[in-house]
């Protein structure tokens, strides 16, 4: 094949994979956003121990992988009238119910993307891996006990161009910010893959306000273990906070792009 043909190859799968996507989110009434990484760009900034279950999946294929694979990332935004559920207080208390909204719309857009990602997986003979990982909470000790059980999506949406690592650590894309789930998809056909864009949180500090250990991560031993703890501490329904992405969609210098 020639150069332009295989452009246009690359340009039609793309094009194939980004509509099944976007027909989903479509029909469930959600917004999504669709990015493709390099597999070898994402592969070798992962930690080690996330590498395993990457190298894993593809068996046998890996060194083809590692030269022209691709991973697709996915995301669907939680909608923004939930966002505005995230640590509101009423009566000089936390109202947790309100919070637990929040909670719920999480454990939903998981299963939506589940189900997308298998759907993409299945059809154009690729590998999902699920937005969680699946692993009981009661068997978790650690943070870094997920670590060996999935892959990064954040650095797949870095990597696929997605969105920037914020300073809360979190991607913020330029339409709806932080406010989204992702998953990811392990394909080897030709594919456009995009870059990783550079930050553009300046001196904002939005996210660090509301949070004291996203604040002080560099003097932590391990801000992720600390963040993890609270998270046990909140008692919601699901291990999830929120409160950096409320304050950068609502206080950041972003506010009124994102709205």
């Amino acid at each position: 094949m020639t150069t332009d043909e295989i452009e246009k190859t690359k340009e039609l799968n793309t094009a194939k994979i980004r509509q099944d996507f976007f027909d989903y989110v479509k029909k469930v009434k959600y917004k999504g956003i669709f990015g493709v990484a390099k597999f070898s760009s994402v592969y070798n900034d992962l930690m080690p121990i996330q590498q395993d279950p990457l190298k894993n999946s593809v068996k046998e294929q890996f060194y083809k992988f590692m030269d022209t694979g691709s991973i697709i990332s996915i995301g669907i935004f939680y909608p923004p009238d939930i966002i505005d559920c995230i640590n509101v207080e009423k009566n000089g208390k936390t109202d947790k119910d309100l919070w637990n909204d929040y909670s719920d719309e999480y454990e939903h857009i998981n299963n939506m993307l589940k189900d997308i990602g298998k759907e993409i997986a299945d059809k154009f003979n690729g590998f999902a891996f699920p937005p969680t990982t699946g692993v009981p909470e009661e068997k978790i000790s650690e943070v870094t006990d997920y670590f060996q059980h999935t892959i990064s999506h954040r650095v797949v949406a870095e990597h696929a161009g997605i969105g920037w690592r914020g300073k809360s650590e979190l991607i913020i894309t330029k339409t709806l910010g932080p406010a989204i789930r992702l998953t990811s998809v392990l394909i080897n056909i030709p594919l456009i893959q995009n870059k990783v864009i550079e930050s553009l949180c300046g001196e904002c500090e939005a996210c660090l306000d509301v949070c004291s250990i996203l604040k002080n991560k560099e003097q932590l031993e391990n801000y992720r273990e600390n963040c993890n703890k609270f998270l046990y501490s909140l008692g919601l329904k699901h291990h999830v906070c929120g409160k950096c992405i409320k304050a950068c969609i609502q206080d950041s210098i972003f506010k009124d792009q994102f709205k």
